[in-house]
């Protein structure tokens, strides 16, 4: 009797505290407060003449028998238990709390006895939907060392990261290229296996951002299954990402829903590719992991980049993007790249510009509508006036109309960049353009090909260029060049005759490169050139030099008795050639260089 006053009195207080308590208490405060209120009730029971099938059933119970008071004092004792019963809440009730041999109260037609355990907070469980594929899921150990592309002959500092993968068919596990880039050693560890296993990169794709493994040890692949791919997820279709990110060692699976499906800029590369914006957190070591359809195991996209000023904001590459890579491989044997028209375009909004090319008043093929876009450049190396050239109106491709704005239709209510139509083609596959030249609509045919900048975007996996001729340094120009030199924020710090050639675009012949005298060895023999650097190089005893092998060749062939450096700004350095070339051996060994060029 004590007792269960006592507890009576505690039980709605229990209630209370599990309802006041915080968002991260409440669960289990309010399980203790509807577990108490069990016991005081069963105790009661007997006292109160069978009153107990006159209470209104509980919600939070699938079980509520009369518990004899003799068996809760058992309990209390710590009597043995057999096996427990559960809430939904998750925690279990011993059924020594129940006393089988006991004749039970009256039946409570709403409250059947639970067989399995389920999760009042939880409405749905993707997790246990996908258990299957998270056996497939890989976390990727990297040791990489990246160039120093503004100390050539110099290396940084080894560094360890780790990222996420997945396999897929073929023994093959698919990864992000940023997490494998400049790679010295590859390690991968399965999900739930404690063993680390020695991996060799079959493909890299770094305009897609993509990355192919293989383990060669068959222990790997015991109980794996490759994952399948489904199509692009439509607009708020739920998706589970998986992977490793930082914060843990063990799996992790955030839940979220598709954003936005667009052309967006990958970071890793530069390169503008089909894109898909989501809301699930997307952390450090994230990146490669799978983005899973919510309803089932099919891949739909692959973790790859997040946004440093946005909050709930990541990216997936797209299964259509993936597939293209896997494809490219396959119809190749290698990676090839993706395929551009080859020009830049602005928009045809303005009305006077509508009027000057003559979109409004010219004649114009069945299914073609008055829209384009102005071709701005063109690549020199692909094109020729009879494809397309500077002043042409960009109608159509393969018979798509292109909007003014430079999309073309996606799906209902949805638009992307005509580039995509484009960039879904594969190398010296055959684009129809619709051309307006002079007021005359024209067709042409394009041969696809990958683009040729003037100034790579990016470069990976390759050792960095370089020449020193008596103290001063020479080196192509790339955008990881500009990073080192100046940082992210090289737009604002880079001289403007650098950024001017990032601006020309294309090449205007093959194997074109803008030449940079990068800085000045400290040397007897460039004394009184102090300051100069960072230049771009456009002559040597007068003739233009097309790119740094050229200028090797140039030096190397120079019988004059001096070397003519005709740089950017009409700026000149003059060398005495016999001078540089006796002096170059002594500065190499003053700056610790082992070579005076690059391999």
């Amino acid at each position: 009797g004590d007792f269960a006053a006592i507890h009576a009195l505690h039980a709605p207080r229990a209630l209370l505290c599990g309802l006041m308590a915080p968002p991260s208490r409440f669960q289990h405060a309010l399980e203790r407060g509807i577990a108490v209120t069990v016991v005081v009730l069963a105790v009661l029971t007997p006292a109160l003449g069978g009153v107990s099938s006159s209470i209104p059933s509980l919600p939070f119970l699938k079980a509520t028998p009369a518990v004899p008071p003799s068996r809760t004092r058992a309990l209390l004792r710590g009597g043995r238990s057999s096996p427990p019963l559960r809430l939904r809440g998750g925690h279990d009730i011993p059924s020594d709390v129940l006393d089988d041999s006991a004749t039970p109260a009256p039946a409570v037609e709403h409250l059947p006895v639970v067989h399995h355990p389920v999760n009042i907070f939880a409405t749905s469980s993707p997790a246990a939907a996908l258990q299957a594929g998270f056996a497939s899921v890989v976390k990727v150990f990297a040791w990489t060392t990246e160039p120093h592309f503004s100390q050539p002959w110099q290396m940084r500092r080894q560094r360890h990261g780790t990222g996420s993968g997945f396999i897929i068919e073929g023994r093959r596990i698919l990864t992000n290229a940023h997490n494998i880039a400049n790679q010295n050693w590859v390690l991968v560890q399965r999900h739930g296996i404690p063993r680390k296993y020695p991996a060799k990169v079959l493909a890299v794709g770094h305009e897609c951002d993509l990355a192919l493994l293989s383990v060669e040890e068959d222990e790997f692949w015991d109980g794996t299954c490759a994952l399948e791919f489904g199509a692009v997820p439509e607009l708020q279709q739920s998706l589970v990402v998986v992977g490793f990110p930082t914060g843990g060692d063990n799996l992790c699976v955030t839940a979220g829903v598709v954003s936005r499906v667009d052309v967006h800029e990958y970071a890793h590369s530069g390169f503008s590719l089909l894109c898909v914006q989501i809301d699930a957190a997307l952390n450090s070591g994230n990146s490669g992991g799978p983005a899973l359809n919510a309803e089932s195991n099919q891949v739909i996209g692959v973790a790859f980049q997040g946004r440093e000023d946005a909050e709930n904001v990541g990216f997936i590459i797209p299964s259509s993007v993936v597939n293209h890579f896997l494809q490219d491989i396959s119809r190749n044997g290698i990676y090839t790249g993706f395929v551009t028209l080859g020009i830049t375009w602005a928009p045809l909004e303005n009305k006077s510009l509508r009027k000057h090319v003559g979109v409004d008043v010219c004649e114009l093929p069945e299914g073609c509508k008055r829209s384009g876009v102005v071709v701005c450049k063109v690549d020199n190396t692909r094109h020729t006036d009879d494809t397309l050239r500077t002043g042409d109106t960009l109608i159509a491709v393969d018979g798509v109309s292109i909007a003014d704005d430079g999309t073309i239709p996606f799906r209902e209510m949805e638009r992307l960049a005509f580039s995509h139509l484009v960039s879904q083609k594969f190398l010296k596959d055959i684009c129809d353009v619709t051309v307006l030249r002079d007021g005359k609509v024209i067709h042409r045919q394009v041969t696809l090909a990958s683009p040729r900048y003037l100034v790579p975007e990016c470069v990976y996996d390759t050792s960095p260029r370089y020449l020193i001729v008596g103290g001063i340094v020479f080196v192509p120009l790339t955008l990881n060049y500009m990073l080192h030199e100046f940082g992210k924020r090289y737009y604002e710090k880079a001289p403007n005759a650098l950024l001017g050639a990032m601006d020309d675009r294309f090449q205007s012949v093959a194997g074109e490169e803008v030449v940079v005298l990068s800085q000045m060895l400290a040397s007897e023999i460039c004394s009184g050139y102090d300051g100069i650097r960072n230049l771009r190089l456009e002559t040597l005893n007068g003739e233009r030099v097309r790119n740094l092998s050229h200028l090797r060749e140039l030096v190397d062939a120079c019988c004059d008795a001096f070397l003519v450096f005709g740089l950017s700004q009409t700026q000149r350095v003059v060398l005495s050639r016999e001078e540089a070339l006796e002096a170059t051996p002594t500065i190499l060994l003053q700056h610790s260089i082992a070579k005076s060029r690059s391999e």
